[in-house]
C-alpha cells in the first residue's frame, strides 16, 4: 500500500514549517506586489469606463468655446462646421454667496439651463428636488457637494451677488455633473467643497442678471465620431473673433476632466512599474533563502540521490518549495487587491464627484499577477536548482570547497601591508561578489534618494514664504 504523503513532501511540510517567518515575509512581498497590480489595474478600469458612461450618459461636451458677448443666431452657423454633430449655448458667470457660517462670500460659477427641455450637452444629474420650474426666476439647482459641506437642502433660501447685483434664490433642487467631478475655486488645485459652488438657474433669469438677452457667452460642441477637434476649433476662433472669443479647447483641456486623466494615468504607470519591484525583490529574497537552504543540506541531497531519487526528483522538491511561497503570496495578492479596490473606490467616489462608482476587476489583472509571481520565484529558484542537478551523491557527502579569492590577483598581496584583517576580509568580498555588492549598493542609493526627495518636497511644503 503506498503512503498518502511521499517522503518528499513530508520534507516539504517540515521546510516550510521550520521556515515559517522567511515564507510569511517572502509571500507578503509578493502578496503587496501582485495587491497592487489587482486594485491599481481595478481602479484604472473602474474609474476610466465609469468616466466613459457618465460622459455618454450625460452628453459632456467635446469642445468648450467661452466668448464676451454672442448672439443667438450664430449658433446655426457654429451647427454648420464640418464634424458638429450638436452646438448647445448658454450664459456662465462668476458669483459670489453670501453663507451665515461664512465670514467672506463664497465663490460660484452659475450656469444656465434651457428652459422648455433638458441640455443637448452637458446635462446634469438631479439627486434631490427639482429643476426651476418655468418662468420661476428666482428658482436654482445647486451643486450637491457644495450644499452638504454647508448643511443646505431644497427649500432653503439662499443671497448670491451676480454682476454687482444682489439676489434671493430658493434651491428647488441639488445636482451632479460630469463637467464638475473635480471641483476646485479658480485659481486653486486642491478641491475645497466649501469654497466653490455651482449654481445652476433658468435662462431667462441668468441672462437678466448678465444683461444677455438675446445671446449667449459660451458655445458647447459635441464632435461626430473622427471629427478633428483641432481643426474645428481653429474655424470657430475665425468665426468668433469679433465676438470676444478668448479661445476655445478640448475636452482633454477641460480641468475636471484633466485632473481625472492624470489620476488614471498615473495609476496606469504605478499598476505597470510598481508591482515588479516587490515581485523583483522576492526573486532576490528566493534566491537567498533557496541558496542557504541547498547549502546546509547538501549531505540530505547526496543520500537523498544515493537512495535513488533522481536529479529531477530532488530538484522538483525544492521547486514546490518556490511554487508553494509563489502561489501562496499570489493568492493573497488576489484577495487583498479585491479587498483594498473595493476601499479605495470609496475614497474615489468622495473625491471625484461620481453619482456611481463600482469597483470593477480586471480578470487579466490575476492572470498575469499569478503568472508573473510564479515566473519571478522561478528566476530566483531556477539558479540555485542547478546546484542541485550538479550535485553527485559522492560530491554531496563531501564539505564544499573553500571559496576561491584568486580573482583578486596581486592586490590582496599589494594592500597587505596597509590594511588589517577586517579590511582585507570586505575586500575580498567585494572583489568575489562584485555584482552582489553593486546591487546592494544601488539598492541603498534608490532608497536613500527616494528618502531624501520626498523629505525636500515636503520642506518645499512646509517653508516659508518668499
Amino acid at each position: 500500500m503506498k503512503p498518502l504523503i511521499r517522503p518528499l513532501d513530508h520534507k516539504l511540510l517540515r521546510d516550510l514549517w521550520r521556515m515559517k517567518g522567511q515564507v510569511l515575509a517572502i509571500g507578503a512581498v509578493i502578496a503587496v506586489g501582485v495587491l497592487m497590480l489587482v486594485m491599481m489595474t481595478g481602479l484604472v478600469t473602474s474609474l476610466s469606463e465609469t468616466r466613459a458612461a457618465y460622459y455618454e450618459r450625460y452628453r459632456l461636451a467635446d469642445v468648450f468655446l467661452p466668448v464676451k458677448r454672442a448672439p443667438e443666431r450664430l449658433a446655426a452657423r457654429l451647427a454648420q462646421i464640418s464634424g458638429v454633430a450638436s452646438v448647445e449655448t448658454r450664459i456662465a458667470g462668476r458669483a459670489l454667496i453670501d453663507l451665515p457660517d461664512q465670514s467672506l462670500p463664497v465663490q460660484a460659477q452659475a450656469l444656465s439651463l434651457p428652459q422648455h427641455r433638458r441640455p443637448a450637452l452637458n446635462d446634469i444629474y438631479l439627486t434631490r428636488g427639482r429643476l426651476p420650474a418655468l418662468g420661476r426666476t428666482e428658482e436654482i439647482v445647486l451643486l450637491q457637494s457644495f450644499a452638504a459641506a454647508h448643511g443646505l437642502q431644497p427649500g432653503d433660501r439662499l443671497a448670491a451677488t451676480m454682476n454687482g447685483r444682489r439676489h434671493q434664490f430658493k434651491i428647488t433642487g441639488l445636482a451632479q455633473s460630469p463637467e464638475f467631478l473635480y471641483v476646485t475655486a479658480p485659481g486653486e488645485l486642491v478641491p475645497d467643497d466649501a469654497r466653490f459652488g455651482v449654481v445652476w438657474m433658468s435662462r431667462p433669469g441668468l441672462a437678466a442678471a448678465y444683461d444677455l438677452d438675446g445671446a449667449f457667452n459660451e458655445a458647447l460642441w459635441g464632435l461626430a465620431r473622427g471629427a478633428n477637434a483641432q481643426s474645428i476649433l481653429d474655424q470657430a476662433d475665425r468665426l468668433m473673433a469679433a465676438c470676444g472669443g478668448s479661445g476655445g479647447y478640448a475636452l482633454a483641456d477641460q480641468i475636471s476632466n484633466r485632473f481625472i486623466a492624470e489620476e488614471i494615468s498615473n495609476m496606469r504607470a504605478s499598476a505597470t512599474g510598481v508591482p515588479p519591484i516587490f515581485l523583483a525583490v522576492a526573486a532576490f529574497l528566493l534566491y537567498i533563502v533557496i541558496n542557504r537552504m541547498v547549502q546546509s543540506e547538501r549531505e540530505e541531497i547526496g543520500l537523498m540521490k544515493a537512495f535513488g531519487y533522481t536529479d529531477i526528483e530532488v530538484g522538483g522538491h525544492y521547486f514546490k518549495l518556490i511554487m508553494v511561497i509563489a502561489l501562496g503570496g499570489a493568492l493573497a495578492g488576489c484577495l487583498g487587491g479585491i479587498a483594498s479596490g473595493r476601499a479605495m473606490i470609496g475614497i474615489y467616489s468622495a473625491y471625484f464627484k461620481f453619482p456611481f462608482l463600482v469597483f470593477r476587476l480586471d480578470p487579466a489583472s490575476f492572470v498575469t499577477g499569478v503568472t508573473v509571481s510564479v515566473l519571478a520565484a522561478s528566476a530566483g529558484g531556477v539558479l540555485v536548482l542547478r546546484q542541485v542537478f550538479a550535485l553527485t551523491p559522492a560530491t554531496a557527502m563531501r564539505p564544499p570547497a573553500p571559496p576561491d579569492y584568486s580573482r583578486t590577483k596581486g592586490l590582496g598581496r599589494t594592500l597587505t601591508r596597509f590594511l588589517d584583517q577586517p579590511s582585507r576580509m570586505v575586500l575580498r568580498r567585494l572583489t568575489r561578489q562584485p555584482v552582489r555588492m553593486a546591487g546592494a549598493m544601488i539598492g541603498i542609493a534608490c532608497g536613500m534618494g527616494l528618502s531624501v526627495a520626498m523629505i525636500t518636497i515636503y520642506a518645499g511644503f512646509d517653508g516659508p514664504s518668499i
